[in-house]
């Protein structure tokens, strides 16, 4: 979704198709690549088309050397960090880009666009759809628990770390301090611990997915809350970033990445509220 933002923002000003390269989803078959996600921007109403095989083999060895020499006139602008890159705003109508590219910075400019786009393709699904009338109540805050990966793989892990449930309940009574009768609702992919773990003393509805549903309905049901908690991950970033609502309140850990020379600096808007959390 960030790559797509920025994609969006520059074929856009540029007057140009924008194109996906998918081919990592492809050759996930490869040894060593992580092959824990698919593809799903399709289950958004975004413009793009899927790069051909003719489209990436333009993308030459040559072109990526000039590129790393920094030529002006390269087209392909890979990222040199997590920090805001400013040259990809200068990259030429015919580029690839390389890079996650986190960072609203990148394509605030085009928020309404965007708010159109990641918009569900088809119709909510049923437990999606029985749930839109309470979290787009005033007070309800949607709690997004990453757990997953972040748990399982102990490489993951030692990378990005685990908010610690201190967390979570700190943010919580902040938002309470803050909203009048909070309704929660807790988003997780693992909604067994969040059950035994995050126990509220407010109203609190922990969101299971059902059957067909796909895991772009609940970011989207997420994004339609007032307020948000998220945990280290882009997952809860755009639910939290997606909400329409100007007054919403949304809180993220102060440290996102448990590698500590990991910067993080531009990734959470400046006005979220960042709180402590001890990555585990």
């Amino acid at each position: 979704m960030f790559q797509y933002a920025l994609g969006r923002r520059l074929a856009d000003e540029r007057g140009v198709p924008l194109g996906l390269d998918l081919s990592w989803f492809r050759d996930s078959q490869i040894v060593g690549v992580d092959a824990i996600r698919a593809y799903a921007l399709d289950g958004w109403r975004i413009r793009a088309s899927v790069a051909t095989s003719e489209d990436l083999a333009r993308v030459s060895a040559w072109k990526r050397i000039l590129a790393r020499l920094g030529w002006a006139g390269a087209p392909m602008v890979t990222e040199r960090g997590l920090g805001f890159d400013a040259r990809v705003l200068r990259a030429p109508s015919h580029a690839t880009l390389v890079g996650y590219w986190q960072s609203e910075k990148y394509f605030k400019t085009i928020r309404e666009t965007l708010l159109r786009e990641f918009t569900l393709a088809g119709s909510p699904c049923p437990h999606v759809q029985a749930l839109l009338a309470p979290v787009r109540d005033p007070s309800s805050v949607a709690i997004h628990v990453r757990r997953g990966d972040y748990a399982d793989n102990l490489r993951t892990n030692a990378f990005h770390g685990l908010c610690p449930i201190e967390y979570y309940l700190d943010a919580v009574h902040r938002i309470a301090a803050r909203v009048p009768d909070p309704s929660f609702f807790v988003f997780s992919d693992d909604l067994d611990w969040a059950r035994d773990e995050l126990k509220l003393a407010w109203p609190t509805t922990y969101v299971a997915h059902d059957g067909p549903c796909t895991e772009h309905q609940d970011l989207w049901l997420m994004s339609r809350c007032s307020h948000h908690v998220i945990a280290n991950s882009t997952f809860g970033w755009w639910g939290a970033w997606l909400c329409p609502n100007d007054a919403k309140i949304v809180i993220a850990p102060r440290q996102w990445f448990r590698n500590p020379p990991t910067a993080a600096s531009d990734l959470v808007p400046e006005s979220w509220t960042r709180i402590e959390a001890a990555l585990i």
